[in-house]
C-alpha cells in the first residue's frame, strides 16, 4: 500500500489566476515537495486532450519517477438522467476518456453518477445501464471505470453497492473518499463500498466538523485487501503544503509499511 497525491489536493495552485501550476510540473512537484511517487490527475487541469500533450504528461511523469495511477473526470454529464438523449450524451462524453486514459497509461478514471440522493429504482437502473456500457469499453481497453461517493445517487452507499453489483464487471469499481459520506454513516458507508475500490481518496473532512479517524479508515481499507495507493485529496483550508504533509503523516502512522518512517 502506497501513499499518493491527487491533483485536487493542490487545486488552488492549478487554478491560480496569476501563475497557475501546469500539469506537466505536477509529477516533479509530487516527488520533490511531498516525497510521493503516485499521482492521480484531474481532467479539468489538462491543457489539452490530444495524444501529443498526453505523451508529454506521461514523459514528465516517467522523468520524475512518478506513476500516474488514475484520473478524476468531471463535467461529462448526468449518467442517471431520465431523458434518454441527455443520458446517452453523458455516456458518450465519458466514453471519450478511455482513449485519453490509454495515452496516459492510467489504470482507471472516475466519472460521477449524477442522479439524486433520493433516487429510486428507475433512476438507479438507468445509472447501471450507463456504467455497464462504460465497463464494457473498459474491458476492451483494460482500463477500469469507477465512481466516487461524490453527490447525487452516490450520496448513499447502498446505491453504490447496487451499482457495482448491477454492472457486474471487474472493470467497474469505486473510488472511496474518506471524507465525503455523511458523518452518521461515514465509516459503515466506506466499509460497504471499499470491496470494489480501484483507488482511494483520503481527506480529513469535506465540511466543518469532526475530522475523519484516518487510522480507522486505513484499517477498513486494509481489511478488504486493497493494496493500491491512497491518494491525499485534502490540502487543508489555508496552506496546502502543510495540509498535505499533515495528512501524509497521519497516513504513514496508520500504514504498517511506513512504520519505520512515521
Amino acid at each position: 500500500m502506497n501513499i499518493g497525491i491527487a491533483g485536487w489536493a493542490i487545486n488552488r495552485r492549478f487554478r491560480d489566476e496569476d501563475e497557475p501550476l501546469a500539469l506537466l510540473d505536477f509529477p516533479r512537484l509530487a516527488r520533490e515537495e511531498f516525497g510521493l511517487s503516485h499521482i492521480e490527475i484531474n481532467n479539468v487541469f489538462m491543457q489539452s486532450k490530444d495524444a501529443a500533450y498526453c505523451a508529454e504528461v506521461l514523459a514528465a511523469s516517467k522523468e520524475a519517477g512518478v506513476t500516474m495511477w488514475g484520473m478524476a473526470v468531471d463535467g461529462t454529464g448526468n449518467l442517471s438522467a431520465f431523458d434518454e438523449d441527455e443520458r446517452k450524451e453523458a455516456v458518450a462524453n465519458a466514453m471519450a476518456y478511455f482513449e485519453i486514459a490509454g495515452h496516459l497509461g492510467l489504470k482507471y478514471f472516475r466519472v460521477n453518477t449524477g442522479g439524486t440522493p433520493e433516487s429510486g429504482e428507475e433512476e438507479l437502473a438507468l445509472c447501471i445501464e450507463s456504467y455497464r456500457e462504460l465497463a464494457a469499453e473498459g474491458e476492451k481497453c483494460k482500463i477500469a471505470i469507477c465512481t466516487e461517493n461524490h453527490g447525487g445517487l452516490s450520496t448513499q452507499p447502498d446505491n453504490m453497492v447496487k451499482l457495482c453489483e448491477g454492472v457486474g464487471s471487474e472493470f467497474m469499481g469505486t473510488l472511496p473518499d474518506y471524507g465525503n459520506f455523511a458523518e452518521e454513516f461515514r465509516y459503515d458507508g466506506i466499509a460497504k463500498i471499499m470491496p470494489y475500490a480501484v483507488g482511494v481518496h483520503a481527506k480529513w473532512t469535506r465540511k466543518d466538523g469532526p475530522r475523519v479517524d484516518v487510522a480507522r479508515m486505513v484499517q477498513i481499507t486494509r481489511d478488504v485487501g486493497y493494496d493500491g495507493p491512497i491518494f491525499i485529496e485534502d490540502g487543508g483550508p489555508v496552506c496546502d503544503h502543510r495540509g498535505v504533509l499533515e495528512l501524509k503523516g497521519a497516513l504513514m502512522a496508520a500504514i504498517p509499511e511506513y512504520a519505520d518512517e512515521a
